[in-house]
């Protein structure tokens, strides 16, 4: 681009006169380009389709420290006084965003709940006074909104026949009861608690944080605490994505066809983000197709009708 600009610049001299880029405006601009690297890939990575809200304050770390290596332009060596004045407006833009994560617990939670982090991300990167305050809004928002019981959480068991007598136990059993291990009870133990504390561990590249939490050994290991990660981790790192859904639930909704209801706007939206993404695939594809709700002849497409219950497959 350094050549395009040289050329139409030179083409159009008389009229450019003195706008012009001189030897130190160019190594400006290549000091600004070089800065600015990370924030586009940064950028990039959060718009991701495998992004989401746990790696919002990574990425903000990430910037963090990219800043503190740019104190070479204060030094005798390399003092550049416009760099140094855009790198410290733009430190405090950062630093401004990144105190308003404290008053949104979400965006902690989804960082401890990241299994490649939990609580050691937190004590390895961030100053210790911001540990206690962090860790206790997190655990606060876990018990106020997830940390409760549902019959999801527990099957059923079959009562139809009843339980089997129970044997006396002999003097030697006896004696065993009083020397086994004492565990913690299930439903005493805190799950969020005690799976922020135990060790980071590694994830398959090609698996994500909530894809890692829907493995059914998760799910029934930390029920309640599974449900919370799958509702925090499934919102996006960036607003990118929930504003083309927006913009294109509004062309779905057009003007002749206002009497669609929200349910039936999440729907075809689900359903065409689904389609895109390769999550399902039509019966005419070779795929299992999607469950639909037939309506009688003669009805409007545009009006929902939930008083029916025939199903088909599409």
């Amino acid at each position: 681009k350094k050549d395009k600009i040289q050329s139409f610049m030179s083409d159009h001299e008389e009229a450019i006169g003195d706008n012009r880029l001189l030897v130190g405006d160019w190594e400006l601009l290549g000091k600004v380009h070089t800065f600015l690297q990370p924030f586009a890939s940064a950028t990039l990575y959060a718009e991701g389709d495998d992004s989401s809200i746990s790696q919002s304050l990574m990425l903000m770390d990430m910037l963090l420290l990219h800043y503190e290596e740019q104190q070479i332009y204060q030094s005798d060596e390399h003092s550049d006084e416009r760099m140094v004045r855009a790198i410290d407006m733009r430190w405090f833009i950062l630093s401004k965003y990144y105190r308003l994560t404290d008053e949104v617990p979400v965006y902690a939670a989804a960082l401890l709940l990241d299994p490649r982090k939990r609580i050691a991300y937190i004590k390895q990167n961030w100053p210790k006074e911001w540990h206690e305050d962090t860790i206790a809004s997190a655990t606060a928002f876990w018990q106020k909104e997830f940390n409760y019981e549902q019959p999801s959480d527990h099957p059923s068991t079959p009562t139809s026949m009843p339980p089997p007598l129970a044997k006396k136990p002999n003097q030697l059993a006896i004696l065993s009861k009083k020397l086994e291990v004492r565990t913690i009870n299930a439903s005493v133990r805190d799950d969020f608690t005690s799976f922020i504390n135990v060790d980071a561990t590694d994830i398959p590249p090609d698996c994500t944080p909530l894809e890692w939490w829907c493995q059914p050994q998760q799910r029934k290991q930390y029920p309640k605490l599974s449900r919370m990660v799958i509702c925090i981790l499934s919102i996006p790192a960036e607003s990118s994505e929930p504003e083309r859904t927006f913009s294109g639930a509004r062309r779905t909704c057009s003007w002749d066809r206002l009497r669609i209801t929200c349910k039936t706007i999440e729907m075809i939206e689900c359903t065409g983000n689904w389609l895109r993404q390769g999550l399902i695939q039509p019966l005419h594809e070779n795929g299992m197709g999607l469950i639909g709700i037939p309506r009688p002849e003669g009805d409007s497409q545009d009006v929902d009708d939930d008083s029916g219950h025939y199903f088909d497959w599409y």
